[in-house]
Parts: C-alpha cells; sequence; structure tokens
C-alpha cells in the first residue's frame, strides 16, 4: 500500500509538473507571437527589440502594396520662402506626406502600449515625389531629403521633409515693373505609375500660415488640382500629378519712382521744345540734351529689365517711341530754323495756307501775337527808305516765318496726340 501511495503522489507531481510546463510554453507563445512570425528575439529594449523585428525582413526598394494594390499618398505643402528670378521659381517649403504601410505594423499591447517611433526616412520605403516642370535638372529635383518620420503601429507614415522645388514659369514681361506672372508647380511620382503609387490632396493641398512674405514679389495661392495624364508610350497607365497654382505681383513702388517719374519729365521736355522760339538757342539746346536723356534712360533701363524673350516690355516701347519725338523735335528745330531764314518766292499753295490760317482767330492768336509790332516798325521803315526791294525781302521772310511758325504748332498738337495714343496704348489698365 505504501509503496502505491508513493507512486500516485510521484504520477500526480509530474502531471502538474506537466501541466505547469505547458502553461508557460502557451503565455510564452501568445506574447512572442509577432517574435516567431518575424524571427527575432526579445530584448531588455523595447524600441530596439521593435524596430529589429519591423525591419528584419523590410525591403525599402519596394512599394508597400507592391502585386497587391495601390498605394495612396497624402500631400500637402507648407511654403515658407519664395525666389523668383526671370523664369524660375524657387520654393522653399515643408511638404507633409502621409501614406500606409502594411509590412509596418505591430500590437501595441505587446510592446509596452507602443503607438509610434521614429524611424529615418532611408530606412522605410518613400514615395518619389519630384517637381515634374522643373526649372533645374539636377539630381536635387528628383530626390527628396533624408528626415526622421513617425511610424504609427497600424502602419501609417508621416514624413515632413524641407525640400526646394524649382519650376519654370509663363512669365510675361510685357507690363513691367507692373508685371504679373502665373506659376505652376507640379508635383508626381518619378518612377511609379498611378496604379502602383497614387497622389492626393489634403484638404486644399497647402498651408500658408508659416509663409515668410517677399519684399519683390507678392506670393498669392490660387488653386490646387489634381490631373491624370497618359503617355503614348504606356496607354493602360495613369500618371497622376497634382499641380500648385500660384500669382506672383510685383510691388512695383520701387520702380514706379525709377522709371515712370523720368516719362513724365521727358514728355514735359519734348513739348517744351515745340513751344519754345525756333530761332532761340535755348529750344536747340534743350532739344539736344531731351535726345541725350532719351538715351541715357534707354541705356539704364537695359540693364534694369529681365530678359524673357518674347514680348518687349512696353517701358521699352515707350522710351523707343519718345526717342524717335526727341529726334524729330531736334530736326524739325533745324529745319525750321532754315526756313525762317529763306528769301526765295513763295509757292501759292503756301501762300493761301497762310491766308486761310491768318483768317482765323486762333490761327491770328498763335501766329500773330509776337508780330504786331514788328510788322508797325517794318513798315515805317519801308516808307522811310523808300527801298521797294528790301522790302519786299523782308515781306517774303515774314511770309516764311508765318509758315515756320504754323508748322511748329501743328507739330506741337501732333506730338500731344502721339503720346496720347502711346499711353493709351501701352499703360496698362490695371
Amino acid at each position: 500500500m505504501r509503496i502505491l501511495y508513493v507512486f500516485g503522489f510521484v504520477v500526480l507531481w509530474q502531471n502538474q509538473f506537466v501541466s505547469r510546463l505547458l502553461a508557460a510554453f502557451t503565455f510564452a507563445k501568445n506574447s512572442d507571437m509577432d517574435l516567431v512570425k518575424r524571427g527575432c528575439k526579445h530584448t531588455e529594449n523595447t524600441i530596439q527589440h521593435l524596430k529589429t523585428c519591423l525591419f528584419r525582413n523590410y525591403d525599402n526598394t519596394i512599394h508597400p502594396n507592391y502585386l497587391k494594390g495601390v498605394t495612396n499618398v497624402t500631400l500637402k505643402l507648407m511654403p515658407k520662402v519664395m525666389e523668383f528670378e526671370d523664369t524660375i521659381l524657387s520654393l522653399h517649403s515643408w511638404i507633409l506626406l502621409t501614406w500606409k504601410d502594411p509590412h509596418l505594423t505591430w500590437t501595441s499591447r505587446n510592446y509596452d502600449g507602443i503607438t509610434f517611433i521614429h524611424v529615418k526616412s532611408w530606412e522605410i520605403w518613400m514615395p518619389d515625389v519630384s517637381v515634374s516642370n522643373s526649372g533645374d535638372m539636377s539630381g536635387d529635383q528628383f530626390q527628396l531629403p533624408q528626415m526622421d518620420c513617425l511610424l504609427f503601429n497600424e502602419g501609417s507614415i508621416s514624413c515632413v521633409p524641407a525640400a526646394k522645388f524649382m519650376s519654370k514659369c509663363n512669365t510675361d514681361f510685357t507690363y513691367w515693373p507692373y508685371d504679373k506672372h502665373h506659376c505652376r508647380v507640379t508635383l508626381s511620382s518619378w518612377s511609379y505609375k498611378g496604379e502602383e503609387v497614387d497622389l492626393h490632396i489634403d484638404g486644399e493641398g497647402i498651408n500658408m500660415g508659416g509663409f515668410w512674405k517677399n519684399t519683390v514679389w507678392n506670393f498669392k495661392f490660387i488653386s490646387s488640382a489634381k490631373q491624370i495624364y497618359f503617355d503614348e508610350c504606356c496607354p493602360n497607365a495613369t500618371y497622376p500629378k497634382i499641380n500648385y497654382n500660384f500669382l506672383l505681383t510685383r510691388y512695383y513702388d520701387k520702380q514706379h519712382i525709377a522709371f515712370s517719374i523720368p516719362i513724365i519729365v521727358l514728355i514735359l521736355i519734348t513739348l517744351t521744345v515745340f513751344v519754345l522760339d525756333v530761332k532761340s538757342v535755348e529750344r536747340l539746346t534743350l532739344a539736344s540734351v531731351n535726345l541725350i536723356c532719351h538715351l541715357l534712360c534707354m541705356f539704364y533701363l537695359h540693364w534694369q529689365l529681365p530678359y524673357n524673350g518674347t514680348n518687349t516690355p512696353n517701358i521699352m516701347l515707350f522710351y523707343q517711341e519718345s526717342l524717335a519725338l526727341a529726334i524729330f523735335a531736334v530736326i524739325l528745330t533745324t529745319l525750321l530754323r532754315k526756313l525762317e531764314n529763306m528769301s526765295t518766292e513763295m509757292p501759292n499753295w503756301i501762300s493761301s495756307s497762310i491766308t486761310l490760317v491768318l483768317n482765323n482767330k486762333a490761327g491770328r492768336f498763335l501766329v500773330l501775337k509776337d508780330e504786331d509790332s514788328k510788322i508797325t516798325d517794318e513798315d515805317t521803315a519801308t516808307e522811310e527808305n523808300s527801298d521797294v526791294a528790301k522790302s519786299q525781302v523782308k515781306m517774303k521772310r515774314l511770309s516764311w516765318k508765318y509758315f515756320a511758325v504754323i508748322i511748329d504748332w501743328l507739330s506741337f498738337f501732333s506730338v500731344v496726340l502721339i503720346y496720347i495714343i502711346i499711353l493709351l496704348i501701352l499703360v496698362p489698365a490695371t
């Protein structure tokens, strides 16, 4: 009996030991189920242990849903600084990228409740978002810089790289310095088609709250939209692109003072030339100075205007037309001075024209206002000297003088009309 009792106790003890051993093995199996699947062992550092398990068999060169579906990438721009030179827009911006990677998930309760970790961008698969209408074909435009990303336990990844996006704008300097330019930044995947990696806009796709205002340009966001493009090489593939449209308006206060005021001054000088007496030295001197000022302004403007290779800026066209009028003023002054000294026989059509003008009150006001006393003096001198030939010469010269004055006034009104037409055509409406 004692032997049976001892034998039964031993059997019972063995059964309890086996049960405890099985329970311990079951607990260890359940708690380390993820580790068994990943083939890694537990360490004292939970985060290190988690990252070791996550990236043990991970390949960062394959997009997360390879052969299973599309990887949806959502993006948002956060511009900080912009630069614009000639036709190139350089936008320094943060860009928020979010997507899900089903290979990088874990159960938080198995890892001390950890719900997210920091990972390096080179450790995980990253969407190759780049500018497709880039103004810089260097390698920096086709890859995002290395950064820290947040990886959440459900596989969601958020990265905020700082990038410099350079795009070529459709510029038009016609109304410089009052010019406006529409610029577009087009973001797309460089190596994946839409069936592999699809791009989406987060809300409006942009946050301008942290933008630092530019001192030269007013940078305004217009709209953002997603477009699907097709390529002839791959008719069954789609290529999604995100378009960001911006409006650049120049702050023209400085240029307005530097270039608009000289325009007004040159117009007034040119008109003043036609008002002065033809024989005066001041008129010829002012006409010459006016011509030189036009040339200096055009030379200076040549170095200030941007080179866009399309339309010539209207301000340069104005200086060109005004220069032509300044040259005309110099040539006309020289010819009229010569015309007033002529004593040859005047054609009948010229005499008839002078008579027609003098019979009009306005014509007499413009032509004879300085000649009434001269005519009286000449008549008196003729009576005293009784020199008929000399009197006839003076009358001929006086007739040519009237004709020169009439031409001068007609030129003045013509130049005024030309300036009005030029300003109406070249000055922007807004």
